[in-house]
């Protein structure tokens, strides 16, 4: 929107002549009030002072409150290892100390990762728990060794370790500064000598004004120190180096493109034999009855008449295949309009009921590898559970996570879980193969928990940027 500017009224004659107002305004100085009525400006370094002074007073309260709650979480942690060591063999009451050990550890980093990121935003990562990858009380064993053997979370613990070490330093140091601060005053009180709060020492008036200079000089110095000693130790334990990040980033991109190029080679060969094994067999029969229909219209027009009308039936069986073929390796409904009328269009195909249950925002839609990732996974859970688990219905459940991304970007969540006999596995170049490849491929992780008897239950998870 713009506006006309309305000319000023021309001033009174005067036997004066008036000044010329300049073509241009001059700015007033950086740091300086514009006017009597303009706001005060303040220079992007006097805010960036602020800004670090303003964390390092947050530092050692946190740093004082640490040295406390942290004692008593080490102390914890320190009676759960004990405990669970020296019972192990005690009807293994000791497995589960350590089972609480290990939870506590990772309890206790998440907490320090937290208040890191808080504090300094630096940007970190929240600190996730190890996933369960294999099915039964062996995978959830398993994944708790993982977790004991976590390095981020070993990461968390030393940095938890090293802040409660300085927040024992900045307690003492306060009261020392709180003492001097007392010592600086004590001339106006009188007498021959002025005791220390803190200390309990007796320091002479005449020097009690020296003491008390000195003591806030190499308090506040001291306090200073650790509140930079801490930002710089939580960086080089919390934050991996330049160096450690393009190594993990190419080892990440490794094994996409690896999955990748596998999942495309179990996609060939399922097309190669879909084609083999379906349409192919039904085409040739096609051109067969079309040559024997040819052979008896002259001789036996209706026979010849039964035998094309053989011919158009299988004619429209090849072309329903060929349909469902092309779908199976692109869905034109999912560009057009999104995952949740794809997945509905899906569920009415499918020969196994379907339970959908779909929420994702208005209008919010994740990238096409996300989103076909996910598409193909449901599709092949539902050919499977059609085909081999004899289920007799099958959840869908669709969500979208902020909080279960890879690096904090949302995340494309599924679940799909039948009533089958169970006893799913994953074989090379089969079905579930090719959906492990395609959501390593696309960045994410899946979870396969098939017991026998049933349930069988499949989660994935694809970041949305991905």
């Amino acid at each position: 929107m713009t506006t006309a500017s309305i000319p000023a009224p021309l001033p009174a004659a005067t036997s004066e002549a008036a000044p010329a107002p300049s073509a241009t305004p001059v700015p007033p100085a950086v740091g300086t009030a514009a006017g009597p009525a303009g706001p005060a400006t303040t220079s992007p370094s006097t805010r960036s002072r602020r800004g670090r002074t303003a964390r390092a007073l947050g530092a050692l309260a946190q740093l004082a409150a640490v040295g406390v709650v942290g004692s008593v979480i080490f102390g914890v942690l320190a009676t759960l290892l004990s405990l669970g060591i020296s019972l192990v063999l005690l009807f293994g009451i000791g497995l589960l100390f350590l089972l609480a050990f290990v939870y506590a550890l990772y309890a206790t980093a998440w907490l320090e990762y937290e208040r890191v990121e808080g504090l300094y935003r630096y940007g970190l990562p929240a600190l996730r728990a190890r996933r369960r990858v294999r099915p039964g009380f062996a995978g959830w064993l398993r994944s708790v060794w993982d977790q004991f053997t976590d390095g981020p979370m070993w990461r968390g613990i030393a940095s938890a370790a090293v802040s409660t070490i300085l927040g024992l330093f900045v307690l003492p140091l306060v009261g020392g500064l709180a003492s001097s601060l007392v010592l600086l005053f004590a001339p106006l009180l009188g007498g021959d000598t002025v005791r220390v709060p803190v200390t309990g020492l007796h320091v002479a008036v005449e020097w009690a004004l020296l003491v008390g200079v000195l003591g806030l000089i190499v308090c506040a110095a001291l306090l200073a120190g650790i509140a930079v000693l801490h930002g710089v130790l939580t960086r080089a334990i919390l934050v991996p180096n330049r160096e450690a990040q393009l190594v993990e980033q190419a080892r990440e991109a490794g094994t996409q493109r690896e999955s990748a190029v596998r999942a495309g080679e179990v996609e060939r060969t399922r097309i190669e034999r879909d084609l083999h094994d379906g349409v192919q067999p039904r085409l040739v029969s096609v051109a067969m009855t079309l040559g024997l229909a040819q052979q008896k219209i002259d001789d036996d027009p209706t026979a010849a008449q039964a035998l094309i009308d053989e011919a158009h039936t299988s004619t429209k069986a090849a072309i329903t295949e060929l349909r469902q073929l092309a779908r199976g390796i692109h869905a034109s409904v999912l560009d057009d309009r999104g995952l949740d009328a794809a997945l509905s269009a899906l569920a009415a195909r499918s020969h196994v009921p379907v339970l959908l249950d779909v929420r994702l925002p208005p209008g919010g839609r994740c990238s096409r590898t996300a989103e076909a990732a996910v598409y193909f996974v449901i599709a092949e859970a539902l050919t499977n559970a059609a085909k081999h688990s004899r289920a007799g219905e099958v959840r869908v459940v669709v969500r979208l996570r902020d909080d279960a991304a890879v690096g904090g970007r949302p995340t494309l969540w599924a679940r799909v879980e039948d009533n089958g006999v169970g006893g799913a596995r994953v074989l090379p170049g089969g079905g579930r193969d090719g959906i492990a490849n395609r959501i390593t491929a696309a960045g994410g992780a899946s979870r396969l928990d098939s017991p026998a008897g049933g349930p069988t239950t499949l989660e994935v998870s694809v970041p949305c940027a991905s």
